[in-house]
């Protein structure tokens, strides 16, 4: 699963989603932390011939539902979490169906503290069950 400094470039799951899948986000941070989810970026050909590139619709194709200790702010390319400070928040994502797995990224502004020559990452550490 995608680490907290992972997470601070866009990554993906390690396989498609054609279920429900249960998103556990934990915080570590004593502030609120961020979390997205964003349609990946495909190309689109007629005939054989590359007419350009779009974005998943990932919540055109797929839901969210019982959100805990979050708040989300979607559209049909992409959702924004807002986690609650110092807890775990969890949220399923159920598609309609099977969504392939580099078409839907994941991402989280983590904050890295150095210390001397040690590294420490705050903000969401994610987990996701099927």
């Amino acid at each position: 699963m995608p680490t907290r400094e992972e997470l601070r470039s866009y990554t993906t799951h390690s396989s498609d989603f054609s279920s429900a899948a249960t998103f556990t986000l934990v915080n570590n941070a004593t502030t609120t932390a961020y979390f997205a989810i964003e349609g990946g970026r495909y190309y689109v050909s007629e005939s054989g011939v590359f007419v350009g590139h779009k974005y998943k619709d990932v919540f055109n194709s797929a839901s969210l539902s019982s959100l805990t200790n979050c708040t989300v702010v979607s559209g049909s390319q992409n959702a924004g979490f807002i986690i609650d400070p110092s807890t775990t928040a969890e949220f399923i994502f159920t598609p309609t169906s099977t969504i392939d797995k580099d078409l839907v990224l994941f991402s989280a502004p983590n904050a890295k503290v150095i210390s001397g020559s040690i590294e420490t990452f705050y903000g969401v550490d994610l987990t996701i069950t099927t």
